[in-house]
């Protein structure tokens, strides 16, 4: 799909493990064209906001836990998220993650009925002089047919930053992903790159 988005997020964290961040997100407006992909119309909207707070727990010298709460507010809708990640270190270069989010969401119509899924993330990365690089894997569970009339859906991202300082960190990200809504048999996944860059203050 040749469609456009943006993101902007501030986050800040303490020396005791709180944490907390908002994002704002814009997107392209899109048409669906006949062999079933999206492209982008140059119409630019809002697309929703993120609130979250939580805080990290170190449980061992290679271990900790991070539960957190997360509001995630449409146009027509909000989003009610709790979630819990975990994060080990492996050596000095390795590293892996894995988070547990669920949540509900709630439409503005009253007769519309409830959202709700359990979304996994397992995270593999590698550390090393100059640059990290991380693989995202992500499996959700839904009780509605966002994708091809399924109730669950899974996607795969590659991340690699390469840090230019302390401050600055340029990444990119290469994804594998559902393009949902299709009405096509085939060509349902796509690739999604991300291009973004990191500001330490």
């Amino acid at each position: 799909s040749g469609t456009q988005a943006n993101r902007l997020k501030l986050s800040h964290s303490t020396a005791d493990g709180l944490f907390f961040s908002v994002e704002g997100k814009m997107a392209e407006g899109s048409d669906v064209q006949a062999d079933g992909f999206k492209e982008g119309n140059g119409n630019w909207s809002g697309s929703g906001s993120e609130w979250e707070v939580g805080q990290k727990f170190q449980i061992t010298d290679k271990l900790a836990l991070a539960p957190a709460i997360n509001l995630d507010v449409g146009d027509s809708y909000i989003g009610y998220r709790v979630q819990v990640k975990s994060f080990y270190t492996i050596t000095d270069n390795w590293f892996t993650t894995l988070r547990w989010r669920g949540g509900i969401q709630k439409d503005e119509k009253p007769t519309a009925a409830d959202k709700n899924y359990n979304q996994i993330n397992w995270e593999l990365g590698y550390k090393g002089e100059g640059f990290t690089i991380t693989g995202d894997y992500e499996y959700k569970f839904t009780n509605y047919e966002d994708y091809k009339g399924e109730h669950s859906n899974w996607l795969y991202n590659v991340v690699v930053a390469v840090p230019i300082n302390k401050q600055w960190v340029p990444y990119t990200e290469i994804g594998y992903v559902p393009r949902y809504n299709s009405e096509h048999d085939n060509d349902e996944m796509e690739m999604r790159y991300r291009l973004g860059i990191k500001y330490n203050f």
